[in-house]
């Protein structure tokens, strides 16, 4: 078996995090967390699978016929992968397909499929729950600057067109992304999302760039980009240091997070962080580490962090105003407030985000 991690060769000029080629070294984390460890990823098992609620919904309609809501309930709810779903969100989304017109209620008071949800139904491609890559035309005003794959949330950035840009709407009925231009060369969303990342190959990372093992399966260029890549990392002691000063009120964080963990902390600093410390042009390489400016030193970087995730806060706090997160197949057919719901109860690792900044303010090693 044979793993290829294609890059770019770093600039001359390019700044600290740019030049350590992280799918090397998430690549050989995943091997040696296997060869040492037997680790493999486990499935995320607190997610509140909406997308998945409605697709059982319609598919038990359709299959069983007329059904009470009650009737219903019971047998969708009571299958072990909903045990986080409440009785009122399932109440929320009978109601919202009603309005809908995915299911009608017949005069004995019992819920059919109804015209709209027969049209999904009906489809050959409706018993697949995953979603098929579909093409989104992104728009600058009047201008159309291509198309892109999986659209970032609102605020993200996507580098099309040669130039980098700003999503300002997403409208997943027509697949289009509206936009408006950023001034600079930033790390940005391509479209390209690299899966699910657990925090244990994070820190397997962080262990590799921080001892001096070798790998036999390595081949020399590979070899050589590890050793620079420590090089880099022992120089700007990044091992004890998390938050780096990279010029004057630069500074990246490598929070050696997970996937989701780490959109957690992306949100957190800009959310609940960002007017104490005075954060600015904040941008991530997700989930290895996150640039921004700020007026603040090292010490009360992680003071206020601590402070903030001390607090008791809504994991809907940390969505954008207006912002709906569609990433399931199904999601276009759920109230907002619902999908709203499952990203910030079952997608952002609120926990592990806190555990981490707890971690930084004790001085504490991962």
């Amino acid at each position: 078996m044979w793993f290829v991690m294609r890059e770019d060769h770093p600039e001359a000029r390019a700044l600290l995090p740019e030049s350590i080629p992280w799918y090397l070294i998430q690549g050989i984390a995943l091997i040696q967390l296997y060869i040492e460890e037997r680790f493999v990823e486990p499935p995320m098992r607190n997610k509140i699978p909406y997308s998945l609620l409605y697709h059982q919904t319609m598919s038990t309609l359709a299959s069983l016929g007329e059904m009470s809501a009650g009737e219903l309930a019971s047998r969708v709810l009571t299958l072990s992968i909903f045990h986080n779903v409440s009785q009122d969100d399932y109440r929320i989304l009978l109601r919202h397909l009603l309005s809908i017109d995915h299911i009608n209620k017949t005069e004995n008071g019992g819920l059919i499929v109804g015209i709209a949800g027969e049209r999904v139904v009906n489809n050959h491609k409706f018993f697949a729950v995953f979603v098929e890559n579909l093409e989104y035309t992104v728009h600058a005003g009047s201008e159309v600057l291509g198309t892109i794959v999986k659209p970032p949330p609102i605020g993200d950035k996507i580098a099309i067109a040669g130039r980098v840009w700003v999503v300002e709407e997403v409208d997943h009925h027509r697949h289009e992304v509206y936009c408006n231009l950023v001034k600079g060369n930033i790390p940005a969303y391509f479209g390209d999302v690299p899966g699910d990342i657990h925090t244990r190959i994070l820190e397997k990372m962080y262990d590799i760039l921080s001892e001096d093992k070798t790998y036999p399966y390595l081949m020399n260029q590979a070899i050589y980009r590890l050793k620079e890549a420590r090089h880099t990392f022992d120089n700007a002691d990044i091992v004890h240091h998390p938050l780096v000063n990279i010029g004057g009120k630069m500074w990246v964080l490598f929070p050696w997070l997970g996937s989701y963990a780490f959109l957690a902390i992306e949100r957190f600093l800009k959310i609940k962080c960002r007017t104490r410390l005075h954060l600015k042009g904040l941008n991530s390489l997700r989930p290895y580490y996150i640039m921004f400016t700020m007026d603040a030193d090292e010490e009360t970087f992680f003071t206020i962090l601590e402070e903030e995730a001390q607090k008791d806060f809504d994991p809907l706090d940390l969505l954008y105003e207006k912002e709906v997160p569609v990433f399931e197949k199904y999601d276009q057919y759920l109230p907002d407030e619902l999908v709203r719901k499952g990203f910030a109860y079952g997608v952002l690792d609120i926990e592990g985000m806190k555990k981490r900044i707890h971690n930084w303010a004790n001085h504490q090693p991962l």
